[in-house]
């Protein structure tokens, strides 16, 4: 049993904010908060993975990034590219010619965050994961990111069920360890909506848990678009409709707000 004055002697606990690196986002009281679950869904290639590095990368909060969409190397050259806006092509071939500058440029912008690298993990290897971390590190991470839901491994049960499941878990490792927990999940593009997917769209029906869900799209113009479709500490959206809009530039992996 406790009182509610314990929150404010722990304000870098449950219920506090990650720093936000897109102003617009705070600007609508869109944030992702220690101790809860967040989401961003979007259709295939809208950008998710893209926006879930930029906040893990841009935010400087240790992060544990379970990343079993993508391989080791790409999000090594993924990171390079946002450090330092150039071309993915070019920071590929950075790092064979100047195998050092890649290294060290990793290690100064990128060493607050630890990988995870299973394709296909279950929700054991998660939580063996997380407890690693903090045997390693000496405390838990203050943000884990999960990319992607379907990605989760289950050995039975259909796929409502299992990510039932997923969520009923990664609410239990958010209240156990203070950790914001960001996971990545789909859209179903027969459910349209614009700018953004509505919150019918998710796959599974999976939008009670999460404490917000912010759903994307992106265009060929250089523009991506966000809404808040469901956010228990500001306004939302459910529909779609109200979304708030980043320059894009996927080939450098750049991501800021639009002007």
């Amino acid at each position: 049993m406790r009182s509610l004055d314990k929150a404010i002697h722990n304000v870098q606990r449950g219920g506090m904010a990650i720093p936000m690196p897109f102003k617009s986002w705070s600007d609508r009281s869109i944030s992702i908060r220690r101790g809860e679950v967040s989401m961003i869904a979007g259709p295939p290639g809208s950008g998710k993975s893209t926006l879930a590095l930029a906040i893990a990368l841009r935010s400087g909060v240790p992060t544990l990034y379970t990343s079993a969409d993508s391989h080791e190397t790409t999000m090594a050259i993924r990171s390079l590219s946002m450090s330092t806006g150039q071309p993915q092509s070019i920071m590929e071939d950075a790092m064979v010619e100047h195998s050092e500058w890649a290294t060290k440029m990793l290690l100064d912008n990128v060493s607050h965050i630890k990988w995870n690298f299973d394709a296909s993990p279950t929700l054991k290897d998660i939580d063996e994961e997380i407890e690693v971390y903090l045997e390693t590190q000496g405390s838990y991470p203050d943000l884990i990111v999960i990319d992607n839901a379907v990605d989760v491994s289950f050995s039975d049960g259909d796929e409502f069920s299992s990510l039932r499941t997923l969520m009923k878990e990664v609410k239990q490792w958010a209240r156990e360890t203070n950790a914001a927990i960001l996971i990545l999940h789909h859209t179903s593009e027969a459910v349209p909506g614009y700018p953004c997917p509505p919150r019918s769209a998710l796959h599974g029906k999976i939008s009670q848990t999460p404490s917000l869900v912010v759903t994307i799209s992106s265009d060929n113009e250089g523009l991506m678009a966000a809404c808040a479709v469901k956010n228990r500490y500001g306004k939302a959206s459910p529909g779609g409709t109200d979304a708030v809009w980043l320059n894009y530039d996927p080939e450098c992996m750049q991501l800021v707000d639009a002007t």
